[in-house]
This record gives C-alpha cells, sequence and structure tokens, in this order.
C-alpha cells in the first residue's frame, strides 16, 4: 500500500487565545470528502500558526 501525503499551514485567529474559525472548518470538511486524514498536526513557537499533516492511499 503507497501514501501521498499534505500539509496544511493554518493562521489562527484571537488576542489570548487561538482558535480555529468556521473557514478552518470547512477546510478540514473538505480535505475529509477528498479521502485525506489527519496524521499530525503541530504548532509554532509563538502559537499562531499550526501546521496539519494528512495523508490517503495512492492510487
Amino acid at each position: 500500500m503507497k501514501f501521498e501525503y499534505k500539509v496544511e499551514n493554518m493562521r489562527l485567529h484571537g488576542m489570548t487565545s487561538m482558535v480555529l474559525t468556521k473557514e478552518h472548518e470547512k477546510k478540514l470538511n473538505e480535505l475529509g470528502e477528498e479521502g485525506w486524514e489527519m496524521v499530525g498536526l503541530t504548532a509554532s513557537a509563538s502559537g499562531r500558526n499550526i501546521a496539519a499533516v494528512f495523508k490517503r492511499e495512492k492510487i
């Protein structure tokens, strides 16, 4: 079985606590519909950006 990977960088919003928006949720749902599964998530040192790693079976 072979896989392909995708990294999605997202800038978080908020002043004191960083939050994901409805736009982020929409993008994540679109990726799920395309067959992508999130396998990892990491935040930058500032906490203002996150990188989500996705994989799906390569056809």
